[in-house]
């Protein structure tokens, strides 16, 4: 199931990626989300910025179909590893993980910081995969709309770190 999230920010790909990586940044991304941070690891500096966070998350807005089968809360692996693109601008590897009786929900892909006029474009492109052969399809489009809501709340936390109100 495709992911494809675009959004702006008035600040140039270093300055957003800094924030990105942010230790205080990250604390207040997974409070966003209503999560528990249960480990933390970020690597700002550098050519190859990295960051690994271990969140135990509520599953308000799962489908019904799916809660009786993930409980209240899912523990989820969110790693992000990043380049220069050569072009002014970043890229990340994108791998968020959550083991569901026995199976894996993740989604997979990159995140690419481009400089614009205005500041950046940030671009999140992937695939929402679920190792379930009977539900998998429809816990995909599942996953894909709970990911495309965890974008735009870190969106919002990360405009409010660069100050911008929009």
């Amino acid at each position: 199931m495709p992911i494809d999230h675009t959004a702006t920010f008035p600040a140039a790909p270093d300055d957003v990626l800094a924030v990105l990586t942010d230790e205080a940044f990250l604390r207040d991304y997974a409070q966003a989300l209503g999560a528990r941070l249960e480990s933390l690891e970020s690597t700002p500096d550098g050519g190859s910025p990295r960051t690994v966070l271990r969140l135990v998350v509520p599953t308000l807005g799962v489908p019904g179909v799916f809660t009786r089968f993930v409980g209240r809360e899912v523990t989820v692996a969110d790693r992000r590893n990043w380049t220069t693109d050569g072009d002014g601008g970043h890229r990340a590897v994108l791998q968020v993980e959550s083991r569901i009786l026995g199976r894996t929900a993740a989604v997979r892909g990159e995140r690419r910081l481009r400089p614009t006029a205005q500041g950046t474009r940030s671009t999140v492109t992937g695939e929402a995969e679920v190792d379930a052969p009977v539900v998998g399809r429809q816990a995909e489009a599942a996953v894909r709309e709970l990911a495309m809501v965890v974008l735009r709340r870190e969106d919002d936390v990360l405009r409010r770190w660069l100050g911008s109100p929009d």
